[in-house]
């Protein structure tokens, strides 16, 4: 693995099509997310490289996997990664641990390695569902879902499906707490993010209710 192989997988990505909340520039901030953590973190090149090659891929199965069965992108970005990653010549135990990173990116795998390239891009993808860009994508994702429902309260726990756009921020993006993230450095930046997304939840509820 190595930048010319990352460059080369950016021209890839820039050809095909996407889901607009998991589309080719989330990729690319999840892929800035990591460069900047394993800056900070003074991670090696090595497992940089492997992480950063998750960031690019690791939703890419998402043009393919019908809203139905969106609990399964990882599993077809995976296959779609180990095609894109031979085609490039990329060696078989790094397209392994390339996939083992997809495969387990998602928030609900937090803690589940202790792998450190799959840690990182863990942080990397969970920083883009928190804070400001999180907000916007909650509100584009879907447009036939209400903004704000007062009649229905946000669950205790997310199941998959919120009623409104506010509840969604509510019971997925707040859970999203410092605790949930791998390094220092995302605990720290989470902490700054997660209180943005309350005061936009706060500041959006008062003037629902005519306060302001």
């Amino acid at each position: 693995m190595n930048n010319e192989i990352i460059n080369k997988i950016k021209e890839d990505l820039a050809t095909l099509e996407f889901l607009s909340s998991h589309d080719y520039y989330h990729l690319l901030r999840v892929y800035n997310n990591v460069v900047m953590l394993c800056s900070e973190e003074e991670i090696d090149k090595y497992i940089a490289l492997i992480a950063q090659a998750g960031a690019l891929l690791h939703d890419i199965g998402h043009k393919k996997v019908t809203y139905t069965k969106k609990n399964e992108h990882e599993q077809e970005s995976a296959e779609i990664a180990k095609e894109l990653l031979a085609k490039h010549g990329v060696e078989k135990d790094e397209i392994n641990l390339v996939v083992e990173c997809i495969l387990n990116h998602r928030a609900s795998k937090q803690g589940a390695s202790d792998l450190l390239p799959i840690q990182i891009l863990q942080d990397a993808d969970r920083l883009d569902a928190l804070g400001a860009i999180a907000i916007a994508r909650t509100f584009s994702y879907d447009s036939n879902r209400p903004i704000y429902l007062p009649e229905q309260p946000p669950k205790e726990e997310y199941d998959g499906i919120s009623l409104s756009s506010i509840n969604h921020i509510v019971e997925k993006i707040l859970k999203l707490t410092p605790d949930t993230f791998n390094t220092s450095v995302a605990q720290i930046i989470a902490h700054e993010r997660l209180l943005y997304v309350q005061e936009f939840v706060d500041e959006f509820l008062q003037e629902w209710n005519g306060y302001k």
